[in-house]
């Protein structure tokens, strides 16, 4: 592992979901592209909304295909908020595989 995967790692690693949602856009942007885990991604009114996992906390990333740019990106733990991304995962194709 390089000293700057090791530093990366560490930083990605200590920043609460409090301290992640009080940063700018392209500071969110960072933290996922450095260390979040991709889960699901559905779409909705125009946008692709992306799903990752970082320090114990969901990341939704909200990407405006038609003005190619990124709208919002919230953390949050509130499975409830999981819904949409859940409502679009269909297992049935995956059991007939």
């Amino acid at each position: 592992m390089s000293v700057s995967q090791i530093k990366t790692n560490t930083m990605t690693n200590h920043i609460s979901i409090s301290e992640f949602n009080e940063l700018s856009l392209d500071e969110k942007a960072w933290y996922l592209w450095h260390g979040a885990s991709f889960l699901h991604v559905y779409e909705n009114s125009g946008h692709r909304v992306n799903l990752f996992y970082l320090n114990d906390y969901y990341i939704e990333l909200w990407y405006h295909m038609d003005g190619n740019k990124v709208d919002k990106i919230r953390a949050f733990q509130s499975l409830d908020l999981l819904e949409p991304f859940l409502n679009n995962i269909y297992l049935e194709s995956m059991l007939n595989a």
